[in-house]
């Protein structure tokens, strides 16, 4: 197994990234010798002194126990940030205290926040944990999420209420707390779908859940822009994770592959390094967008 791909399934998490391969595996050749993009650079390479551009910052990253989630996590910690992981089971704690021993390791602090953040207690929860631990809050990733990929008429309540209540209502309640608490000059990223580009058959439940961000960050990024804060949506579409593999086939996955200009799926290290930059202070003109990370899969 080669270097960068030992270090893509470090940031999946071990449990996850056996389901990734075993989703992959029947698509990999195809996009493997279409592909005409350069191998995957590894996603946690040491930065210098003079680039930990985020030093005496906080961050929260929702989501963090592994795939995406982690990753920002431990690019914030590369730059000097101390981060906050949240993280949704109490039984991924496991995965999530990884998370917060990668951090520490890139030389910064973690601290745990757990709960289902469609209950505003538990996002003021996770937001004192910040306080407590580091005395401030400067970046919040809207990272968690929940997916669900069904035809309109099989979609049933349960399904539409986990929706609503993770894309939607979390991402509005740790808005609304970071609007509240945030430090001036700071950043909301969220982190959107490429769906909103497109109309894809039986997503209707989880596009439609995740609609609202593109709103919430144009709207956020007028009331909060006073204080310096930008508000921005990150708009990825297919990546090799589990995530997406845990609504798809070999078929899917080869077809959605194929959809992007060099014919295969994102990667881990290709979403990274737009949600690392527009946390930093020079992306500080950037606000109210929401950006398509997706190699031409969807664009509008």
């Amino acid at each position: 197994m080669s270097t960068n791909r030992r270090s893509f399934l470090s940031a999946l998490g071990a449990t996850g990234a056996v389901s990734a391969i075993a989703a992959s595996k029947a698509v990999s050749q195809t996009v493997q010798s279409t592909s005409t993009s350069p191998p995957n650079a590894p996603i946690f390479a040491t930065p210098s002194a003079e680039s930990r551009a985020l030093t005496g910052k906080v961050a929260i990253v929702t989501g963090a126990r592994a795939n995406l989630g982690r990753a920002f996590a431990l690019a914030f910690a590369r730059q000097g940030a101390d981060v906050v992981v949240h993280y949704h089971r109490a039984e991924t704690i496991g995965e999530a205290e990884e998370t917060a021993r990668l951090v520490r390791e890139q030389g910064s602090r973690a601290a745990l926040a757990q709960g289902d953040l469609g209950q505003a207690t538990n996002v003021k929860q996770m937001f004192d944990v910040a306080f407590n631990e580091f005395g401030r809050v400067d970046i919040l990733v809207n990272n968690a999420g929940a997916i669900v990929k069904k035809p309109i008429a099989d979609v049933t309540d349960e399904d539409l209420e986990q929706m609503i209540n993770i894309n939607t209502r979390g991402n509005f309640l740790c808005t609304r707390e970071a609007a509240r608490r945030l430090a001036d000059n700071g950043r909301i990223i969220n982190i959107a779908t490429s769906l909103l580009a497109g109309a894809a058959p039986n997503y209707a439940a989880y596009a439609g859940s995740k609609a609202i961000v593109e709103e919430m960050t144009r709207m956020g990024a007028r009331e909060l822009g006073g204080r310096g804060i930008t508000v921005n949506s990150v708009a990825p579409g297919p990546v090799d994770t589990p995530f997406f593999h845990s609504m798809e086939t070999p078929q899917t996955t080869e077809f959605a592959a194929n959809l992007a200009v060099a014919r295969r799926l994102g990667m881990v290290s290709d979403i990274v390094p737009l949600v690392e930059f527009l946390a930093l202070p020079s992306a500080q003109w950037i606000t109210g967008q929401t950006i398509w990370i997706n190699g031409g899969y969807l664009t509008r």
